[in-house]
């Protein structure tokens, strides 16, 4: 770039020579050899200027692909609490918007100035050559440009941010409407949303106006003071060339270099835009990367092989108490303690906010526990790297989720490499490999965004596959199969169950049907273990599962007999 610039400038200072020396004897030769140099000067510029901006330009478009990489890795390595508590539409507008507003700086922003620095540098360099009177007049206004610059910068970098704030809110809300376009429409709630969604554009359109109108303010400010310089120059240096105290060729040569700097001075805001716009994005973006992340560290999983019956208990649960943050007293759960034995299918029953979701969730430790409250194997689970216990144990969640992919892809989600033979056999056991068969590509048929072109069923059993597949030796179905019918769920539980010995399972369902056929039967309520036995213990017992059972059996009975 400077010797881009350098070879620019060039330009005017022999632009100078060859009307200086037309009158002289050699006028011609000296306007030749001045014509000459400046269209070597033009054609090295012009090349020296190719590879400074190709340069440039793709070393920040490189900064920016690593920038989203890393900022990727970051953010899906925080844990699930953050995604709690933040919109995925702010999530989006961060790596999508901020990082291309980083990029605009690195690039087009960092380019221009620097260009401008070093033009200016070097321009006033050759304007003091032929006059120090008039570059000194040319400088007059600089420190009120400066002054401006710096206020405007700062007014720039405040209203932006609360215009990319502005802007993750109205990304939520499309994001919220897209991903749940069927509740949307089928509560008729089309215009409500839109209204919902024209308040969010109105308001990033009131911000971004308040932007444009900062900016035209500068703007204008910038182009006034410019052109007061550019006036002053040409009334003192006429008066220098009337007087002789300035060539003809000198004062052109002076006004064009002048007129060289004038662009990158309209541009200064410009400039200054973008530097506070990455800035701002950048500082969006830091916010997301001093989060503290999961240690995921890779190792080898854990031992393999069936489990012996005298072995230590695969899950052990001490005292354990938790509350969600800002939930205040009580918690989700008190006081919780039981073991599982290698091999043991262990069912969990209980009423809606009991506790069950979250005790299977933080077996993953996808929430914070504290230390000494479960184990795996024998070990406290904080001490074992998340990679390394998630690995071990396979969670079907209550909500399924499927990526738009094709059905081998989401089947295999959990290995390395996909597996056609075991996701067939994982499909077989989740009883769906009859209905994959009967799809236009089989397993290479590609579903929708979350397996929308899937029923609720399907999509429960494709993600059952997806955790048998994985062959993890923990299994926890968290009211996995409330979506099938109860023969279609008795098929399943019998292929699970014949698992058993190789596999331990932590089976929450509402559907006595299949707890009975469980090894024990944990019953929460309260956040608290209440009746804990067999099927037919817990009858015997007349209790909170007697109730639950014999609800559950007259509800049938009505049914049946309407």
């Amino acid at each position: 770039m400077f010797v881009s610039s350098l070879f620019g400038l060039l330009i005017p200072w022999m632009t100078r020579e060859a009307i200086d020396g037309i009158a002289a004897p050699d006028g011609r030769e000296r306007l030749v050899r001045a014509v000459s140099w400046m269209l070597l000067f033009a054609a090295l510029h012009g090349t020296f200027r190719y590879f400074s901006r190709r340069g440039l330009l793709v070393a920040a478009r490189r900064v920016e692909l690593a920038l989203r990489r890393d900022v990727f890795r970051h953010v899906i390595r925080l844990p699930l609490s953050f995604f709690g508590a933040t919109p995925t539409g702010d999530v989006m507008s961060r790596m999508t918007n901020d990082i291309s507003a980083v990029w605009l700086f690195l690039g087009p922003g960092m380019l221009m100035l620097a260009g401008t620095v070093i033009s200016y540098v070097l321009a006033l360099g050759f304007m003091f050559r032929i006059s120090p009177l008039l570059t000194a007049v040319s400088l007059v206004l600089a420190p009120v440009i400066i002054l401006v610059s710096r206020e405007y910068g700062r007014k720039f970098h405040k209203i932006y941010r609360k215009v990319q704030e502005t802007l993750a809110g109205m990304n939520a809300t499309l994001q919220e409407n897209i991903s749940g376009i069927r509740l949307v429409k089928a509560y008729g709630l089309e215009e409500h949303e839109e209204g919902r969604f024209a308040r969010d554009c109105e308001e990033y359109l009131r911000r971004n106006v308040a932007v444009s109108r900062t900016s035209a303010v500068f703007h204008g400010a910038i182009g006034f003071l410019a052109g007061a310089g550019i006036a002053l120059v040409l009334l003192i240096g006429g008066w220098l060339v009337i007087r002789g105290r300035l060539t003809l060729g000198g004062f052109v040569a002076f006004n064009a270099y002048l007129a060289m700097l004038s662009f990158p001075t309209m541009a200064l805001g410009w400039v200054i835009n973008l530097v506070q716009r990455g800035g701002s994005a950048m500082g969006r973006i830091n916010e997301f990367l001093r989060l503290p992340v999961e240690d995921l560290a890779k190792e080898d999983a854990l031992a393999e092989g069936a489990y012996a019956p005298d072995a230590t208990p695969v899950l052990e649960f001490r005292n354990l108490s938790y509350a969600y943050p800002g939930e205040g007293r009580g918690g989700v759960l008190r006081d919780v303690s039981f073991s599982v034995r290698p091999g043991e299918v262990v069912g969990l029953v209980g009423p809606t906010g009991s506790g069950k979701s979250t005790l299977l969730s933080l077996i993953l430790r996808l929430y914070p526990i504290p230390p000494g409250a479960v184990f795996f194997e024998g070990r406290d689970v904080n001490d074992i790297p998340v990679g390394r216990l998630r690995r071990s144990v396979a969670l079907v969640a209550q909500d399924p989720f499927l990526f738009s992919d094709t059905v081998l892809s989401n089947l295999c989600f959990g290995l390395a490499e996909p597996d056609a033979d075991a996701a067939r056999r994982a499909a077989g056991q989740a009883r769906l490999l009859a209905e994959i068969e009967e799809m236009p590509e089989g397993f290479g048929t590609v579903i929708g965004e979350r397996g929308i072109s899937l029923s609720g069923g399907q999509k429960q059993r494709a993600t059952i596959a997806r955790a048998l597949c994985t062959g993890a030796r923990v299994l926890l179905l968290d009211d996995a199969l409330s979506s099938v019918d109860a023969e279609t769920e008795q098929e399943i539980f019998r292929e699970i169950l014949s698992l058993r010995g190789a596999r331990t399972i932590l089976f929450s369902t509402h559907r006595m049907s299949s707890l009975s056929r469980c090894d024990r039967i944990l019953v929460l309520s309260g956040g608290r273990i209440a009746e804990e036995g067999t099927h037919d213990e817990l009858l015997s017992l007349r209790g909170a599962y007697f109730d639950l059972y014999s609800r559950q059996m007259l509800s049938r009975e009505l049914e049946a007999s309407s």
